[in-house]
């Protein structure tokens, strides 16, 4: 709860004349909960005193009528504002949760998200922030007008018979106790369904997404079989955490009912003897009652306040970790980029003691093309990650422009370079949205210049609404030689000084490379082209081949020198004629 408090202040800071608007309207409420019983009271005491003259106490009848009317209209108008603004206060809290671990998400690298399912970080950024709006919004509202309330009714029944009253609270202690002995495990058990809440969006995401693969290897009995045993997990661990909920009903009504009971029994034989006023016994009881109201409502909102703190919890785990690629105190921010690209004794790894890379070292000046070849595995699309500084090398270094890429800020290095991936990711929009996604300002000429030199107008235009079209979540509606070309424009769109292709026709027919790759020819003016093709007649015209094998560098050149030097460029030029 206090690491749950504490994380929340900040977002509850900005809009504190909202919370005092609420916190006034609470007093409102709470006071008009403390008086009804208390002009019922006076009511009762009114009819017992009533003389002969009965005009005199309609009168007196009539006024504490019209008090109860104004508490009641004062009740409902507070009651009404701390709805409707604590809401507003809780939505907007929700809106800046989302922003802000969005923001914070942003700022890893893809090694985070490769250690962790899709479904279960969108769980952080959807559900989780969703379930702190009833805590603030609700519980919050109600904690504080119990608490409130509980401690004007001890006061007043003070007043009223101190030993009454103390004999009535006898039983509270227990339902505390009840509360704490209970609290913990019911905290733990939404935690963990708030876990198995999240690992059931992701398997089900996974298994939407992966749609196709299930249906053509006949997994759908299997993967039907994983989404019922998680399913039932989350199911058990629910019905746990409204099992630990429901066993504080009992300690509540056990707890009020002997109150009740005690008040009744012997504020009823103090009547009797005169000792106490029958209109102080009614209002006794009425205040008892309102006593335990309260801990009713909290019994209501125990569910979503322990959902929620859980929440909280977990976006505050997510927000307490560090982003393994941060950017620089002080970064250098330079404008265009000249494009000279170097890495120096590089040794990277994605697992720890199982380098990928083995102290390898190259180099292109601006302008030029270099040209990344090997197998399956060699390491070249990881040299292209390491230029993007989407990870960093275990040792060495890798240089833009003779500064370490580490000593650049991260807006600044990336905005420099436009990178072609061999799985192309589109977006669920409209073509014309995704080529533009890297240059949002970009006039439709440009666009249509890039898709030209992409080979994609045409086929754009072949579409049902030309550059309109939507295309899908991750461009399901298009093949995979037209998604490749979407994702060329994008990048040739974006104007930057380095372009990456990592294998960026292996997708396409002959005749669209060729056609591809004449438009590259043209398009390599000024600037640093770093390509990964398996298509070794994609990269004949490069300045240098740089031939990686098990993560070693161990041929570089021209084509022809290369192939001179008769290695692995050489064979695998020999396999593919």
């Amino acid at each position: 709860m206090k690491r749950a408090i504490h994380m929340l202040l900040p977002f509850l800071r900005p809009y504190w004349p909202q919370i005092l608007l609420v916190f006034l309207s609470i007093l409102v409420v709470t006071g008009a909960g403390l008086l009804g019983p208390w002009l019922i009271r006076s009511l009762v005491q009114t009819v017992r005193l009533a003389t002969d003259d009965h005009s005199l106490a309609a009168w007196g009848v009539g006024q504490l009528a019209l008090a109860l009317l104004v508490v009641y209209l004062l009740r409902s108008t507070g009651q009404f504002l701390t709805f409707h603004i604590s809401h507003v206060v809780a939505f907007n809290v929700c809106h800046d949760l989302q922003v802000t671990v969005y923001r914070y998400l942003q700022r890893f690298s893809p090694a985070f998200y490769a250690n962790r399912q899709t479904g279960e970080i969108v769980s952080r950024v959807v559900k989780d922030t969703e379930d702190v709006e009833p805590v603030i919004a609700d519980a919050v509202y109600d904690f504080l007008v119990s608490l409130l309330l509980a401690g004007g009714i001890i006061v007043i029944l003070l007043q009223l018979n101190p030993g009454l009253t103390l004999l009535a609270l006898l039983p509270v202690p227990f339902a505390f106790v009840a509360v704490l002995v209970i609290g913990r495990p019911m905290t733990e058990a939404f935690r963990r369904e708030g876990e198995y809440s999240g690992e059931m969006s992701a398997l089900v995401q996974d298994n939407v997404s992966g749609i196709r693969e299930i249906q053509i290897f006949n997994r759908e009995r299997q993967e039907l079989a994983r989404v019922r045993d998680m399913s039932h997990r989350y199911t058990r661990q629910s019905i746990r955490a409204r099992k630990l909920t429901a066993m504080l009903f009992p300690a509540i009504e056990g707890a009020s009912g002997i109150s009740t009971v005690l008040v009744i029994w012997f504020g009823g034989q103090q009547a009797l003897q005169g000792t106490l006023a029958v209109e102080d016994l009614v209002a006794f009881v009425l205040y008892l009652a309102t006593f335990y109201q309260p801990l009713w409502t909290l019994l209501d909102v125990v569910e979503s306040l322990q959902r929620g703190i859980a929440s909280v919890n977990r976006i505050g785990d997510v927000l307490q970790l560090q982003p393994d690629i941060a950017d620089p105190p002080n970064g250098l921010n330079p404008g265009r980029m000249r494009g000279a690209v170097v890495l120096e004794n590089v040794t990277f790894g994605y697992y720890v003691g199982q380098p990928v890379l083995h102290n390898i070292t190259m180099q292109v000046a601006p302008g030029q093309t270099l040209a990344l070849v090997g197998p399956t595995g060699a390491g070249k699309s990881t040299v292209a990650s390491l230029i993007a500084r989407f990870y960093d090398p275990q040792q060495g270094q890798v240089l833009i422009d003779g500064h370490d890429v580490r000593n650049y800020k991260l807006d600044a290095l990336r905005r420099n370079v436009s990178m072609v991936l061999q799985d192309v990711f589109l977006f669920n929009g409209s073509v014309r949205d995704n080529i533009r996604f890297g240059k949002p300002d970009a006039t439709d000429e440009e666009l249509v210049a890039a898709a030209r030199a992409a080979n994609a107008h045409d086929f754009i235009l072949a579409l049902p609404e030309g550059y309109n079209t939507a295309i899908g979540e991750r461009g399901i509606k298009l093949s995979g030689g037209q998604k490749q070309r979407l994702s060329i424009a994008r990048a040739l769109l974006k104007n930057a000084p380095i372009l990456i292709l990592d294998e960026a026709t292996s997708a396409v027919d002959s005749t669209t490379e060729a056609q591809i790759q004449q438009a590259f020819e043209r398009l390599r003016a000024g600037r640093t082209c770093i390509v990964i093709a398996h298509r070794l007649s994609t990269v004949r015209s490069a300045d240098q081949i740089v031939v990686l094998d098990h993560g070693r560098v161990v041929e570089r050149g021209t084509h022809a020198e290369v192939v001179a030097s008769n290695g692995l460029y050489a064979t695998l030029v020999a396999q593919q004629r």
